[in-house]
């Protein structure tokens, strides 16, 4: 018993040496062992440039949102432009938008480049961008197009993600003259309305990924418009008076200025009532009364004696029934002045004569070029 109790000591010591030994040994492999080692390299990725995508664009009334493209529109009416564009690669590299229109004339095939570059011909709204994250109102200009348009009152700007997607509402109103169109059918197969309005929308970033589009993206109809026909006329006074004279004697009225607008070719015709009347009984015949002509101003070749019946007209502008003036492409209006003659006949009774004057503006009926 003595020798098992001591032989289970000695073990039992043993056992705790070993295990002693092994807990240092651990220790000590583990302090050999610190320290930090490393190896490395680099991760690459190419980001492409994206071309900006146009979301949404349209030509809506100002009065009810509704899309315009389709239908006609009048001109001095409020209009605006819907919209939106998303540039991925963020909207520092987007660097140009365009809004492009113009009237084809009767060729359906007639791009924007090709078009009349004549103010109300063609309509160019610009956006330029130099860097900016985000838009201002005041990076939109209008290069080119009779409207009315003014950034810094007809541009708002929405933002649906920060940075690289932005909308804008562009307000505007058609001038008088801009060319009278058609209304369109809209197709799906190109621009497919002669003597129509078209529309596209360009954008253009740091890359030069340049992108048209020149048709809905979700309807996917081709842009075209019509324009109302337009007529206006105002004289600067109401009352044309002749210069006192004696029978057998030729005077001339006083001169004013008729101001007119017209969005296609025309003629402007001045047409008497009748004869010039003093009343009873006492007349001067309307043949003794001539429209004066103004070189360079009128188409007339001489002053122009009033028809003897009926409608009593003479064409001031315009020199034929198939031969309208041509509207000014450029301009809101244009002037001319009416002047007449009168010869008074011998034997005419002293009164004061009168007739109705009546100056018209008369559209050639469309579609015209």
């Amino acid at each position: 018993m003595a020798d098992g109790s001591r032989d289970a000591a000695h073990r039992a010591f043993v056992a705790g040496i070993l295990f002693y030994v092994l807990l240092m040994s651990a220790g000590y492999a583990m302090g050999l062992d610190g320290g930090s080692s490393s190896g490395g390299g680099t991760i690459s990725q190419t980001v492409n440039p994206n071309a900006p995508r146009l979301i949404a664009f349209d030509m809506r009334y100002a009065s009810n949102n509704s899309s315009a493209m389709g239908n006609q529109v009048d001109v001095l009416t409020g209009l605006h432009f819907w919209i939106q564009v998303n540039n991925t690669n963020g909207w520092a590299s987007l660097t140009k938008l365009w809004v492009n229109l113009w009237y084809d004339a009767g060729n359906d095939s007639t791009s924007y480049d090709a078009a009349s570059s004549a103010a109300n011909y063609k309509i160019n709204i610009t956006y330029t961008n130099a860097g900016a994250s985000s838009p201002t109102a005041t990076q939109w200009a209008l290069v080119g197009g009779n409207i009315a348009f003014v950034n810094s009152a007809n541009v708002t700007t929405y933002t649906v993600q920060p940075n690289f997607e932005y909308a804008f509402r562009l307000s505007f109103q058609l001038h008088a003259q801009i060319h009278q169109a058609q209304k369109p059918t809209l197709s799906s197969s190109g621009y497919a309305n002669a003597y129509s309005w078209n529309a596209r929308f360009g954008a253009n970033d740091l890359s030069n990924d340049i992108n048209y589009t020149s048709k809905d993206p979700t309807a996917g109809t081709f842009y075209e418009f019509g324009v109302y026909q337009y007529t206006s006329i105002s004289l600067a006074s109401t009352t044309w008076t002749g210069a006192s004279g004696a029978p057998g004697q030729t005077v001339l009225t006083n001169s004013i200025t008729v101001t007119h607008s017209s969005n296609a070719a025309y003629w402007l015709n001045v047409t008497a009532d009748g004869d010039l009347d003093a009343g009873n009984g006492h007349t001067i015949g309307i043949t003794n009364v001539k429209v004066v002509h103004n070189a360079g101003q009128d188409d007339l070749s001489a002053n122009t004696a009033f028809p003897a019946t009926a409608p009593r007209t003479v064409r001031l502008l315009g020199t034929g029934t198939n031969t309208p003036h041509a509207f000014n492409t450029t301009g809101d209006s244009e002037t001319v002045p009416v002047q007449f003659q009168i010869s008074i006949p011998l034997g005419t009774f002293a009164a004061t004569y009168t007739a109705t004057i009546t100056v018209l503006v008369d559209q050639r009926k469309p579609p015209t070029t």
